[in-house]
C-alpha cells in the first residue's frame, strides 16, 4: 500500500470515528439566559456483567454539569443523587428534590450504556444516555434528549462521547442558541 493510500485510509477511519444515529432531541421550551439548571447525578447503567456501568451515572452527571457551566449565560449545579446509584429516581421526585432546594430547572437522567475497552479490544467503546430537563414549577419536561453512540475506531472514550452529547444538549436548550440562527440580513447591491 502506498503512503498516499495509507494516509487516505487513516483519514477516512478518523473521520468515520463513531457509528451513530441522530440523537433524539425534543425542545418544548428553551432555558432562559442566566438560568441555573440543577443536575441530579444520573443513575448508573444496569447491563448485567458490565463492570464499566458502576459509577457511570456520577461520571456522566459530572460531565453534563461541567459542560453546561461552561456555556455562556447558563449555570449548572450538581445535586447528589437522593437514592442509590442504580435505584430509579422518578421525574416527579427529581422535581420535588430540586424545588425544595430552590431551583427552577432540574435535569434527571439515566446512563443506558457505558462500556470502556482497551485500544486492541474486539468490542467498541459505547455510551448511551437519556435525560430530561424539567421545570420545577409545573413538573413538565422542557427538553428531552436520548442518544446512543458506539466508537468503531476505539479512539473515542465513553467520557468523550458523553461530553459531545452534553454539548449537543446545551446548545439545543439554550435560548441564545436560537438567536444565532435568526437575525436581520442586509443585502448589498454592487454599483
Amino acid at each position: 500500500m502506498t503512503l498516499r493510500a495509507s494516509t487516505l485510509l487513516a483519514a477516512v477511519l478518523i473521520l468515520a470515528g463513531c457509528a451513530t444515529t441522530d440523537p433524539s432531541i425534543t425542545v418544548i421550551h428553551r432555558i432562559p439566559h442566566g438560568s441555573t439548571v440543577a443536575v441530579v447525578m444520573f443513575s448508573d447503567c444496569q447491563i448485567a456483567d458490565q463492570a464499566s456501568c458502576d459509577g457511570s451515572g456520577l461520571a456522566a452527571g459530572s460531565i453534563f454539569v461541567r459542560v453546561l457551566a461552561q456555556k455562556p449565560g447558563m449555570h449548572a449545579v450538581s445535586l447528589p443523587r437522593p437514592v442509590g446509584a442504580k435505584a430509579p429516581l422518578s421525574d416527579g421526585a427529581a422535581v420535588a428534590y430540586a424545588k425544595a432546594k430552590g431551583y427552577r430547572y432540574v435535569m434527571n437522567g439515566e446512563v443506558q450504556d457505558y462500556y470502556q475497552t482497551g485500544h486492541l479490544a474486539l468490542h467498541a467503546n459505547r455510551a448511551g444516555i437519556s435525560v430530561r430537563v424539567l421545570n420545577t414549577s409545573n413538573g413538565q419536561a422542557v427538553v428531552t434528549y436520548t442518544y446512543q453512540e458506539r466508537s468503531k475506531t476505539h479512539l473515542t472514550s465513553p467520557d468523550d462521547m458523553l461530553e459531545d452529547m452534553a454539548k449537543q444538549l446545551a446548545f439545543s436548550m439554550d435560548a441564545d442558541s436560537k438567536r444565532l440562527h435568526q437575525g436581520n440580513f442586509i443585502f448589498y447591491k454592487g454599483s
